[in-house]
């Protein structure tokens, strides 16, 4: 539902301190078509990852928020920074940050409405007859502590979900492997009406994983209602990454 550009002040700052990004929109983001959370994973891998690992020639630091938490970390499959060495490469990526992310381990055939209990949270509106997921009033769960003009215009900004990426089968993260061990961390939203921090907190105890935990004083959108906080965060992650 976030569109890219709903991070762009975000990455701003970050490139500020001297680290370069590259974001992109998921291709479920307003697809009306059956795009599975596969479909996202061979996206963030094949477009994204991949380009900037071997093309580029610079290691990654992944940054996932809300439903991008699970493609994104499947994406991550043998792409470590010990993995790619071990085959004679000298990038990788070198961590995971979480932002607010739904975090389901996957591979087991489970779907984010299943990991649900088979009901949409009640922001979230199924409209099968167009396969998309719909908020109708996306102040509210998405942007309640921005400041009320720049609220309206992120709710704008935001696009429909496409159903199928939360009825088809979750990809295996990678979370919990041992080539990401001390280099995951996940950033909680205290004041998260999407994904409310409780269930943020259960997610986490439920991986049965050490994390680097993270904490802001936010609703779900915290890119967009405290990006400086926020980015100053990602920096001392990746700098933590980093140095490893």
């Amino acid at each position: 539902m976030h569109h890219a550009i709903c991070y762009g002040y975000l990455f701003h700052l970050v490139q500020l301190a001297g680290y370069p990004t590259f974001s992109s929109t998921l291709p479920s983001v307003g697809a009306a078509s059956k795009v599975t959370a596969e479909d996202d994973m061979n996206y963030v891998r094949d477009k994204m990852l991949i380009p900037v690992l071997d093309r580029e020639g610079r290691d990654v630091i992944l940054f996932t928020h809300s439903y991008s938490g699970i493609p994104g970390s499947a994406a991550s499959k043998g792409l470590s920074k010990a993995e790619r060495q071990a085959q004679g490469k000298t990038t990788g990526v070198l961590g995971q940050i979480f932002l607010a992310s739904i975090m389901l381990k996957g591979g087991d055939g489970e779907d984010v409405l299943g990991a649900f209990g088979g009901q949409y949270p009640p922001h979230i509106r199924p409209e099968p007859a167009t396969n998309l997921l719909r908020c109708d009033d996306r102040v509210p769960p998405m942007a309640q502590d921005v400041a009320p003009r720049l609220a309206d215009i992120t709710a704008a900004s935001m696009i429909c979900q496409g159903m199928t990426s939360f009825t088809s089968p979750c990809p295996l993260a990678t979370w919990d492997s041992d080539s990401f061990k001390g280099r995951i961390a996940y950033k909680r939203t205290l004041q998260d009406a999407a994904i409310p921090p409780q269930v943020q907190q259960m997610m986490i105890d439920g991986s049965g994983f050490d994390w680097v935990i993270r904490d802001i004083k936010s609703g779900h959108s915290a890119q967009v209602s405290q990006p400086e906080k926020l980015a100053e965060l990602l920096v001392e992650l990746a700098k933590g990454f980093e140095g490893f």
